[in-house]
């Protein structure tokens, strides 16, 4: 990744509305498709006549393609231009989500959805460079915040969408139903978006590139699949966790040393950028953990249906939105420090209140409480990305924009595998502790329900099955105190940004 070159133009008026549209749509398309694949892939299970570890590199395919997405884009919106590379993106995501749908062996889905990551990654951080280098710094808040809303409602969206799609018609759809809008962003694009000056003479660092993505991709395949491996049992992760600190140490040593580094080292002597990359890594751990966690609680604890549950869920998307469109107003007033601050706390109570829960939690309680996660998440991600790139030299935001979008998708992912695996061993500990509590003369004189004699099979299993689910609870609670914790640890290291609200034009972004 390099520097951008030459900064475009603004565009005004209704062009620069045009540019945002296209800019969304682009990042919400990509960000259904993170989601959406989970619901179906019992489906392709079943159509390609795969095993559950063979058809899982339906989506680590997809995280492996997006990661060495991000990390090529930076650097080739510098050398051949921003919009060319923002246009190819899209063209090849469009080709790619139509293979991924006609694919008709597992070997092509695997290679079409590494496709979909490939070019969809790019998306994301030229996206919302587009979004802030059309608008003046002053009202980065407000665009941030548009383009926020795809960023966080797309992953939300996905299971629904994937589940109603389902139900209606062929598993394949759930990518034909994406062609219509990934099209018109493409368009958009070609119509609306500013060129940008190419550096054709800008050279290529093969070994901090080869160093960045064989750390980010041995870490996310250790992530992806360290679970159903059993971890550290497994010479395969063990493999890949090595992998991952050789490489990453490779890419340190090479970006402090070398006279032209992939990474520009620039990115991080800027206070505000290195804050807010930093916080990143804890935001983006908290992000997604209780969103995975709630959906399988509420399908594997109380039994309730795909469909249903998305409909319960759904109100966390209200709550983004108002968190998002609420800090765009209030940025203009306040310091964006402690709204940073406020949005972790609200995170922290409201993974407390989950933490909480009892087998009966119904349906109000869930919503409620990830409603309010929702707008913790929005009203935070607002000052957080405007904060970080505040300061920062525009000629770097494209970089820094690829490395916190790398970031970001890296801490998501390790948070999910971090919260499968704490439910997982919690589960397994509390189940041998309530195990221990099963005999005859722990039940006397209480009153149970004669299924629950132990005396008998049937009995026993009966009892047997409710102290997994009691244990499976225990693991869920658990999590959500653990993520209530991070969020509040958090907090005090949102003050290492540099005071003050966030003012300025366009005479200030160079």
């Amino acid at each position: 990744m390099t520097a951008l070159a030459a900064a475009s133009p603004k565009p005004s008026g209704f062009r620069r509305f045009m540019v945002l549209g296209a800019s969304v749509l682009a990042a919400t398309v990509f960000e259904l498709n993170l989601t959406n694949v989970s619901v179906v892939l019992p489906y392709m299970q079943g159509a390609f006549s795969a095993t559950q570890d063979q058809v899982s590199w339906v989506v680590t395919s997809f995280f492996v393609g997006m990661i060495v997405g991000f990390a090529w884009s930076g650097w080739a919106a510098d050398r051949f231009g921003r919009k060319q590379v923002f246009m190819l993106a899209n063209i090849g995501f469009l080709i790619s989500t139509f293979l991924c749908g006609a694919s008709d062996t597992l070997t092509s889905e695997v290679i079409w959805r590494f496709g979909q990551g490939f070019w969809g990654g790019p998306l994301m951080p030229l996206s919302q460079a587009l979004v802030l280098d059309s608008f003046p710094r002053r009202q980065h808040g407000f665009a941030n915040a548009i383009w926020g809303i795809g960023v966080m409602m797309g992953p939300a969206l996905g299971p629904t969408y994937g589940g109603f799609i389902t139900e209606h018609w062929e598993w394949q759809w759930i990518f034909y139903g994406c062609l219509p809008a990934a099209g018109v962003a493409a368009v958009l694009c070609w119509m609306f978006v500013p060129k940008t000056a190419a550096r054709p003479e800008r050279g290529f660092d093969l070994i901090g590139f080869t160093a960045l993505i064989g750390a980010v991709i041995a870490a996310q395949l250790a992530l992806n699949r360290g679970e159903r491996l059993d971890w550290f049992a497994s010479t395969e992760i063990i493999a890949e966790v090595a992998a991952a600190a050789f490489f990453s140490y490779i890419l340190v040593v090479h970006t402090l040393t070398a006279r032209n580094p992939f990474i520009e080292p620039g990115i991080f002597r800027d206070r505000n950028a290195a804050t807010g990359l930093a916080i990143t890594v804890v935001w983006g751990f908290t992000l997604h953990g209780p969103l995975v966690l709630t959906a399988l609680l509420l399908q594997e604890l109380r039994g309730m249906p795909v469909m249903t549950i998305g409909i319960i869920m759904s109100p966390r998307g209200l709550g983004v939105m108002c968190g998002m469109f609420l800090a765009a107003q209030v940025i203009k007033v306040v310091d964006p420090r402690y709204m940073i601050a406020f949005g972790m706390s609200s995170l922290a109570i409201s993974s407390w209140f989950m933490s909480q829960w009892t087998m009966s939690v119904g349906a109000w309680d869930v919503m409620w409480t990830t409603t309010m996660q929702g707008f913790s998440t929005g009203f935070s991600f607002v000052p957080l990305s405007t904060k970080t790139f505040s300061t920062l030299p525009r000629r770097y935001r494209t970089e820094g924009l690829t490395l916190f979008n790398l970031i970001l998708f890296q801490a998501i992912s390790a948070g999910i595998a971090i919260a499968i695996n704490v439910l997982t061993r919690t589960s397994q500990v509390s189940r041998s502790s309530l195990t221990e509590f099963v005999n005859p003369y722990a039940a006397h004189g209480q009153s149970l329900p004669d299924s629950w004699d132990i005396g008998t099979m049937s009995g026993l299993a009966t009892v047997e099955a409710e102290v997994a689910r009691q244990a499976a609870m225990i693991g869920y609670l658990n999590n959500f105190k653990m993520i209530a914790i991070m969020a509040a640890c958090a907090i005090p290291a949102v003050f290492l940004f540099t005071k003050g609200r966030i003012t300025g034009d366009e005479a200030t972004d160079d």
